[in-house]
């Protein structure tokens, strides 16, 4: 499966199997990931970009378990967005949005990105433009 954080589109095959071998990895049990809700997990994307705000960049394997999980627990998102603005003064302040894209967006989406052409701006005229608000966490 093809999942796009903000502006890199990771492959995170199966998302309940990434989610829990990356998650283990990075000190969670396996019972605490499978009785995880959705709320906590966007609460660990806020606090992740609060921390690092190019998480998405800088940090692919955190990025890519919070993709996973995120995939995981709503079956339905394939891309988020996750942005810390200037004015937020915690990480409730994060502004988190899911949407659900197509293979075929998010395969165009991938191939920018191999050849180094995806950028935020692409990603916002593809995806985010589009998405309906009512997937805003």
């Amino acid at each position: 499966m093809l999942f796009l954080f903000n502006d890199v589109v990771y492959d995170i095959a199966d998302p309940r199997q990434t989610a829990l071998g990356s998650g283990v990895e990075h000190g969670f049990s396996e019972t605490s990931l499978m009785t995880m809700r959705i709320g906590r997990v966007i609460k660990m994307v806020r606090e992740a970009v609060w921390e690092e705000n190019h998480i998405h960049r800088t940090n692919h394997d955190v990025a890519q378990f919070l993709s996973a999980m995120v995939a995981w627990k709503t079956d339905e998102a394939n891309a988020l967005l996750a942005v810390a603005p200037k004015t937020a003064f915690d990480a409730t302040g994060v502004q988190v949005r899911l949407a659900s894209v197509s293979l075929v967006a998010m395969t165009q989406l991938l191939e920018l990105q191999k050849g180094g052409k995806l950028s935020s701006h692409v990603a916002n005229l593809s995806v985010w433009q589009h998405a309906p608000q009512r997937m805003q966490a």
